[in-house]
């Protein structure tokens, strides 16, 4: 399994990757300095999207001896929705797709690519049922099992929102946790 971008949604990816017990959990990102928390979250391997360019697809597909179980895409970029569903599997392969595209794009990807059988999802919210399901997240951040304290990379009060919008639009921070005093 692997995932594409390493904010905050897909570090979470790779939590539940290594909560499931993945053998393989590749990272990617345009970001190197994201590849130590990915680690210390359970990604087994890394690769830095920028550095492989337009061989990132062809990476992943011999890293992974043939592409990914499942590919999680939390980017939002069509570009990479593609690059992940190519990074499938053949025959079995699941891409899911998290990130939040801009306005009206659309994906475009060759017919092939699902009549070898890989699947194309969406996820909302995880597939997490708030009702019967949430409780058991917030058991498991109690017991230590999924760390969310390790995502919040800046803490600041209410009056600087506007530079907590801009950590996070530049990269440079993965959850910033704004304070009412």
């Amino acid at each position: 399994q692997f995932g594409a971008g390493l904010g905050g949604i897909g570090l979470n990816v790779v939590q539940g990757a290594r909560i499931a017990g993945a053998d393989m959990i590749v990272g990617v990102d345009v970001n190197p300095a994201r590849r130590d928390i990915a680690q210390r979250l359970g990604a087994t391997h890394f690769i830095d999207a920028a550095e492989a360019g337009a061989e990132l697809v062809p990476q992943l597909l011999a890293l992974t001896r043939g592409g990914g179980d499942v590919v999680f895409e939390s980017v939002g970029s069509v570009r990479v929705m593609r690059q992940a569903f190519e990074s499938c599997r053949a025959g079995w392969g699941t891409c899911v797709i998290l990130g939040l595209e801009h306005g009206t794009e659309e994906m475009s990807f060759r017919p092939v690519m699902v009549r070898y059988g890989r699947t194309i999802k969406g996820s909302y919210f995880g597939g997490v049922k708030g009702r019967t399901q949430l409780p058991r997240l917030v058991d498991w951040y109690m017991d230590g099992k999924l760390r969310v304290d390790e995502l919040i990379t800046h803490v600041m009060p209410l009056e600087r929102i506007n530079t907590a919008f801009e950590l996070m639009a530049s990269g440079a921070s993965i959850r910033s946790v704004v304070t009412f005093d």
